[in-house]
């Protein structure tokens, strides 16, 4: 948990007891989350929290690259924790059996400079498979 604290320090931002309880939780699930599913129990534990306060929180967390914003094709919005140690770009494959989440590195697209005309900003490669423990 330190190492999620000296990131969010890192980028001048503090490591409030309800982002720690983020991450918190995060790290206990082991899986992706919505926003409702971090909101009820971060609720229970400091009373009256709103949601948009959730959100506000998690879109912070991933903006430091602690949380990663995760696709679905229910069109809900998932976030997943990023392990301390790649606080830079990587990529993420989710179980679709359970929602656990893993990282890796290199990237083909990071070669990518400009496409017919365009100046690739940034890109997002999400892949799906499942876990060991689900096959």
């Amino acid at each position: 948990m330190d190492d999620y604290a000296d990131q969010l320090r890192r980028r001048g931002l503090k490591a409030t007891p309800k982002r720690m309880a983020i991450i918190g939780l995060f790290v206990k699930e082991n899986r992706i989350l919505t926003p409702e599913e971090v909101w009820v129990p971060l609720r229970r534990k400091f009373g009256q929290l709103g949601l948009p306060s959730v959100y506000r929180n998690l879109d912070t967390l991933a903006e430091c690259h602690i949380l990663t914003q995760v696709h679905q094709f229910d069109n809900k919005r998932y976030y997943a924790l990023c392990h301390a140690r790649h606080d830079h770009h990587h990529h993420h494959i989710v179980c679709t059996s359970c929602g656990k989440v893993g990282e890796f590195e290199g990237c083909a697209l990071e070669s990518v400079r400009r496409v017919d005309g365009f100046k690739v900003l940034r890109h997002f490669v999400q892949l799906e498979g499942i876990c060991a423990d689900c096959q």
